[in-house]
């Protein structure tokens, strides 16, 4: 499951180490606050394409960070200097959201939740997909297609999931009623036609 741009993987999890330092120097030491991961990072977690430098993440508990102390350097598999950034305007409420995203939410394994006071998880591939279909514009539809193209959902099961999530969302409904059907007809599109039965040509 874990495709994940590897350089992108170190930068993500020093961005990590660097929260961590900041909970611990600022004395908390409660149960592990959980740290969502979603956007485009998301989606090189799961599918390795999309490569980007901002993390769009949520977290468990109210936390305040100084994004400036979370730009980490790195360099690209071609050595080209890249910063990877958060990105502090990013909130789930802002766009249409699963009621149970968190519940279903899927663990980073292998980037050291083991040893930091924040565990990553990534949106389930289900409602990253569905999380995009507010703002839906740029690579918001294409990454919904790259995620049905390796066969995480198919044209059902995203309607569904984007129904239910829409059902308790407030503003422009019929907007993203319009954007679901859109996707759904991409979906299908992707999806062989089922087999002829016997005698059926």
């Amino acid at each position: 499951m874990n495709h994940a741009t590897a350089e992108l993987a170190a930068a993500l999890s020093t961005m990590l180490d660097r929260i961590d330092a900041t909970l611990r120097e600022n004395g908390y030491a409660g149960e592990p606050i959980i740290m969502y991961l979603a956007g485009g990072l998301a989606v090189n977690f799961y599918c390795g394409s999309r490569f980007t430098a901002d993390v769009d993440a949520s977290f468990s508990r109210r936390v305040t960070l100084d994004p400036n102390d979370l730009i980490v350097d790195f360099a690209d598999a071609s050595g080209k200097p890249m910063q990877l950034y958060f990105d502090a305007t990013y909130s789930p409420t802002l766009g249409p959201m699963h009621e149970d995203y968190e519940d279903d939410a899927r663990e980073w394994v292998g980037i050291g939740n083991e040893r930091r006071l924040v565990k990553l998880k990534v949106l389930s591939p289900l409602d990253l997909a569905v999380s995009k279909l507010g703002r839906f514009e740029g690579n918001d539809r294409g990454d919904i297609l790259e995620l049905a193209r390796h066969e995480y959902f198919t044209a059902d099961e995203f309607r569904e999931r984007a129904e239910s999530a829409a059902s308790y969302f407030v503003g422009n409904v019929r907007r993203l009623q319009t954007n679901i059907n859109l996707v759904c007809e991409d979906i299908a599109d992707l999806e062989p036609p089922p087999a002829a039965g016997p005698g059926i040509r």
